[in-house]
């Protein structure tokens, strides 16, 4: 019977269900609000699901502001969190540590032993490794004693003669 007496109030005139969302929302002025207001005083289906409506739709909607607790926290860490970075030295301060008196002789070290290496280990570098004119004349070297031995010969002397010999053999075979 409850059931009955429910479904008696929730159910309204389709054609003013929007109509009824809108007046509920404030949405709904001027002439269609008028028309509205003679209608609801003479449907009990539709001043019934207008007052479950005002009931019902606030409740969908949940508070989403935070308890006052959250604040209390959110503000306690907030300033904690500002102390720390307020706390913590700068970027650049960190560096300047590199540069204390008791790090320079490791500096100084380091420096020599680079200047060191570079010194015996880049020599080839700056005297430059043996150009290809010099493999050139590496290996023309000993063609140019054996040309001393033949011309000691006096085999050089005569190579028109030579010439000449080997003609007349091709000829005559």
């Amino acid at each position: 019977m409850a059931r009955q007496a429910h479904e008696a109030h929730t159910s309204a005139c389709e054609v003013y269900e929007e109509d009824l969302v809108l007046l509920h929302y404030g949405d709904l002025r001027g002439a269609a609000r008028q028309k509205l207001d003679g209608h609801l005083a003479s449907c009990a289906g539709c001043a019934g699901y207008l007052k479950e409506l005002a009931t019902l739709l606030p409740l969908t909607v949940k508070r989403d502001e935070p308890p006052p607790e959250f604040w209390q926290n959110y503000s306690r860490e907030l300033r904690g969190k500002l102390d720390d970075v307020a706390a913590k030295p700068a970027w650049w301060r960190n560096l300047a540590t590199i540069f204390r008196p008791s790090f320079i002789p490791a500096f100084v070290t380091a420096a020599v032993v680079v200047l060191a290496l570079t010194f015996t280990l880049g020599k080839a570098v700056w005297n430059g490794k043996s150009s290809p004119q010099d493999d050139e004349m590496a290996e023309a070297l000993p063609v140019a004693e054996n040309l001393d031995f033949f011309s000691a010969m006096d085999i050089l002397d005569d190579l028109e003669l030579l010439e000449f010999i080997a003609s007349q053999s091709n000829n005559a075979a």
